[in-house]
């Protein structure tokens, strides 16, 4: 990795702005023809929420300089307390600057801002490290001063769109955007639908299971009474029933095709007898009685002619 001081950021006299831009998206190119990419922003500032310290600011890249470190003491100009990114203009920080810091701001003693970061040997941003107010710029940034036009937070990443719809801050934490979810979701499973429009589920639930009910009854009783009507014509016996009914339930159409292939061979179990079938009158004849209904006649005292009218 490699240490790069990048100066920018005009300060035009006025008071110091409590946010200033650092980098600029994307590909860029310094004053004196490197080149860098910024395509990992998020990743910047995970690193910088992970370190859990403020960046500092300093005056001429001091704190970058062995020899001039070694010297005595590096006064800061101010702290870098967070960073956020917008997609139109780049990485930007939220700094809280040293009273004297803000006076020269102010009188244009320090015009510029540098950050201060390492990359990769393709010229890939990888780490912000801080930033110095310098007299000569590297980047083409925007100048510090009060009037300039605050970004808008970046709204790319899913935790910052959820910050905004729940209208939290740009700059809450994970955490504070997860409890305020919870607490949003909460809210929401209190609130009392409207009857007009929402059904309850067990109201539902109740509806499905009593048309369940209904229709299985449906089916058994269709699927009774074309059994008995199939028994009354012949087609099964009695001891089939059971079975018949079960595939009139299951499969009607099997049902349907098993009565259309086969012949009421069991009529003659469910009609009239014989006996019951033959006219009254002609039971016996009244001119021919045989040999033992006169000797029955005769014995029981009936007059033979009279078996006509039994």
């Amino acid at each position: 990795m490699t240490l790069v001081h990048a100066t920018c950021s005009e300060l035009p006299g006025g008071t110091a702005p409590d946010t200033v831009q650092l980098l600029p998206p994307g590909a860029f190119t310094a004053r004196d023809g490197r080149g860098f990419r910024l395509d990992n922003p998020n990743g910047l500032i995970a690193l910088f929420k992970a370190d859990a310290v403020d960046k500092p600011v300093d005056y001429e890249h001091q704190e970058d300089d062995p020899a001039r470190r070694g010297n005595g003491p590096v006064p800061a100009a101010g702290w870098i307390k967070s960073l956020f990114y917008d997609a139109r203009s780049g990485l930007w920080a939220k700094v809280d600057w040293t009273a004297r810091a803000r006076e020269m701001i102010a009188n244009r003693e320090y015009p510029y801002l540098s950050p201060v970061f390492t990359h990769d040997a393709n010229g890939r941003i990888t780490r912000l490290m801080g930033a110095s107010l310098v007299h000569r710029p590297a980047l083409h940034l925007k100048a510090l001063a009060s009037e300039q036009e605050q970004p808008m937070p970046d709204t790319s990443t899913p935790f910052a769109r959820i910050a905004k719809a729940l209208g939290l801050p740009d700059d809450a934490t994970e955490d504070a955007i997860l409890a305020a979810l919870g607490e949003k979701l909460a809210t929401a499973s209190e609130v009392t639908p409207d009857p007009a429009k929402f059904v309850p589920i067990e109201a539902v639930r109740e509806l499905i299971a009593e048309r369940g009910s209904a229709l299985a009854l449906n089916s058994e009783q269709q699927a009774q009474s074309r059994v008995s009507e199939a028994m009354r014509e012949g087609y099964i016996t009695p001891a089939m029933k059971d079975w018949a009914v079960a595939l009139c339930r299951q499969d009607p159409d099997s049902f349907d095709r098993f009565i259309a292939s086969s012949p009421p061979a069991f009529g003659h179990l469910f009609g009239p007898s014989g006996a019951r079938s033959v006219a009254p009158e002609k039971r016996f004849s009244t001119s021919a009685q045989s040999a033992e209904e006169m000797a029955v006649c005769s014995q029981l005292g009936i007059d033979p002619a009279k078996l006509a009218k039994v």
